[in-house]
């Protein structure tokens, strides 16, 4: 393996000055994301939204699942906003921040940085509402019974660690792509399709498609309870609808984080960049695998092994 990182037909020699700094890197992210997965506190993140977010707005959520009739199918949309903004810093929505170096240094040589990443903001937040789409169109088939079935502890649960183990070994290997690892195994597939994946679109829809799966295993009571409100509805379409409003409310922060350091500071970005070739991909593929790492770390193996909750276990948290 050589120090150079291959992507598509462009070979970028500066990402990483030597093999040891690439390592250096990998494992700091690694470490960095087990860390984070190990210490979190979730009932303080979980009541934020809960308590704060949902309480302080539209009231008790756990109440206000099961009155779609009294509510009706305009309410149904405000819920959606707010169970996607209580769910920002839950511990299956925290990674999409993850995605902020990626969609920051979106670039193909063509036209302006600003022009593209905002290019790229776009694509990554409609494939956010198509998976989103998607999924609320099945919630909306499933009815107040099925719902109930689908939303129970053990289920959604068992979602949960599937959806997110899964999703956090897919951002783990993009993550190695991106440093390199991998590019004896790359370089051997077809020219085309690593164009078309070295592509900031591609990427970027990739990675819309990948925190839209976030709803698809999010166990959050707040979003749970707003999956039982759109299933009473009885509406594919309705369901799909409310769904992508919530697709919206968790990704909003993150996108309104973008845009305040991408327009008043693009031209800044644009001149670090030029200066220091690489540094953003740095960050990006640190970000990917520290994000990969959260989720396996967190979903998969301290679940299964109870290797996690080690602020609970040394009693800092109350």
């Amino acid at each position: 393996m050589t120090d150079s990182h291959i992507v598509g037909e462009t070979t970028f020699s500066g990402l990483f000055p030597n093999h040891r700094s690439r390592l250096l890197w990998a494992l700091c992210a690694i470490v960095l994301g087990v860390l984070i997965a190990g210490f979190w506190n979730y009932h303080w993140v979980d009541g934020f939204g809960k308590d704060f977010v949902a309480g302080q707005t539209i009231g008790d959520t756990e109440r206000l699942s099961g009155s779609y009739n009294e509510q009706g199918v305009g309410f149904g949309f405000i819920f959606a906003i707010v169970a996607g903004l209580a769910a920002t810093f839950t511990a299956c929505n925290c990674v999409v921040f993850a995605m902020l170096p990626g969609l920051a240094c979106s670039s193909d040589g063509a036209g302006s940085p600003r022009q593209l990443a905002l290019k790229a903001l776009g694509v990554f937040t409609l494939s956010v509402l198509l998976v989103c789409f998607v999924y609320g169109a099945y919630i909306g088939t499933l009815g107040a019974e099925r719902i109930g079935v689908f939303n129970e502890r053990p289920n959604r649960l068992a979602q949960a660690q599937i959806i997110f183990t899964a999703l956090g070994g897919v951002l783990f290997v993009w993550g190695l792509i991106s440093f390199g690892f991998l590019d004896r195994v790359i370089t051997r597939l077809p020219k085309g399709l690593l164009r078309f994946f070295a592509s900031p679109l591609t990427k970027a829809g990739l990675m819309g498609v990948l925190v839209g799966l976030f709803a698809v295993g999010r166990p959050f009571p707040v979003f749970r309870d707003f999956l039982a409100y759109a299933a009473a509805s009885e509406n594919s379409l309705y369901g799909g609808a409310v769904m992508a409003v919530q697709g919206i409310g968790q990704i909003l922060v993150m996108v309104l984080l973008f845009l305040l350091l991408l327009v008043p500071f693009s031209k800044r970005i644009a001149n670090w960049a030029s200066r220091h070739p690489g540094k953003l991909e740095q960050f990006s593929a640190a970000a990917l695998l520290a994000g990969g790492s959260y989720f396996i770390f967190y979903w998969g193996l301290a679940f299964a092994y109870d290797v996690g909750r080690w602020g609970f276990k040394l009693n800092w948290y109350s």
